[in-house]
């Protein structure tokens, strides 16, 4: 083979699978750089500044900016309790013990709008520490995240609060007691 067809397609080969696996490392099945708790994920250095340019790529290109480590720990899922993938034609409950950080928050990104349905601490309705929410596309009695027009739906669940984290965090060694999420029924 000729010594400058062989280097085309040496820097062919390498520049495919550069771009592919860089593309691979920014997305969310990427084992490397997550924390996985069951079907719940966390970048746990995606707010430290001395993360890899791997995490900052797949935050930027999402169009968000990582929260602070310390302050703020986030988890996303975009499965049910069984491993299937959500979908807005299912309904599904999501049930937690009240988080005991200073503030919470649940969310559901994804719809077609781009608009984030949100329930913090202080919206939720809750009978002594269990909370419960229910994400479906038609309107439900109690906590209820709208599920319309969602191309591919994750839910967030943020506690912000340092001591919680400190204690209870990926490097803390306790208990994070992450909310399940049930499949209810699908049309």
């Amino acid at each position: 083979m000729n010594p400058s067809v062989r280097f085309a397609v040496s820097v062919l080969v390498g520049v495919t699978v550069g771009i592919v696996s860089a593309r691979y490392m920014t997305t969310e099945q990427s084992p490397l750089f997550t924390d996985q708790y069951g079907n719940w994920k966390n970048w746990p250095v995606a707010g430290n500044p001395a993360n890899n340019p791997y995490t900052q790529a797949k935050f930027i290109a999402n169009g968000r900016l990582p929260e602070h480590f310390s302050e703020v720990l986030t988890f996303y899922r975009d499965r049910d309790d069984s491993g299937d993938k959500l979908t807005e034609d299912c309904s599904y409950v999501m049930s937690i013990e009240r988080p005991t950080a200073r503030r919470w928050s649940i969310s559901l990104t994804g719809n077609a709008s781009n608009t984030r349905q949100l329930l913090t601490q202080d919206d939720v309705i809750s009978e002594d520490r269990k909370v419960v929410v229910e994400l479906s596309a038609s309107p439900q009695p109690g906590n209820w995240l709208q599920m319309s027009n969602a191309a591919s739906p994750h839910v967030v669940f943020r506690l912000y609060d340092g001591d919680t984290i400190t204690a209870q965090g990926p490097s803390g060694g306790g208990t994070l007691g992450l909310p399940s999420l049930k499949r209810v029924s699908c049309s």
